[in-house]
């Protein structure tokens, strides 16, 4: 099977640079489209009328889109040194991984290729895990990459 757009999502962490690694070899070898994306969550109850945190929301949805800009310009170094071009986006949303498996249908990504920290059993189940999550909600393969 020949891939044609493969979706990246990173958070800066050392797994998901070692996604874009994986990534970059399939692109190659596929002369596939690469889309990185980063995923800006929202809390629904941060603007809760009872309280004016309108400055603050501000200020923080605008400092997050700088981290998650210079998070992207990374992964877009890392697939540049790679040889590989990629397209770099800002997801938002209130729940990650659904944010992710929908931009990989609006987007028409054939692939996803994403980090796993690897937690295990207790953690795991506190922590819980976009990577699962999108395993279970995903329409198209997912490719997973531990350190």
């Amino acid at each position: 099977m020949a891939y044609k757009h493969i979706l990246v999502p990173v958070d800066g962490s050392e797994t998901s640079l070692a996604a874009v690694k994986q990534a970059s070899s399939i692109a190659k070898a596929f002369s596939s489209k690469v889309t990185a994306v980063c995923v800006l969550a929202v809390d629904p109850f941060v603007a809760v009328e009872f309280v004016n945190t309108d400055q603050f929301i501000n200020d923080y949805v605008a400092k997050a889109k700088e981290e998650i800009q210079e998070i992207l310009e990374q992964a877009k170094s890392l697939f540049a040194q790679e040889g590989v071009t990629a397209e770099t986006q800002i997801l938002e949303g209130q729940t990650i991984h659904k944010v992710i498996v929908e931009a990989t249908k609006d987007l028409g990504a054939d692939l996803i290729v994403i980090g796993s920290h690897g937690r295990k059993g207790i953690k795991k189940l506190f922590l819980g895990s976009v990577t699962q999550a999108i395993l279970s909600e995903s329409t198209v393969p997912v490719l997973v990459v531990h350190k």
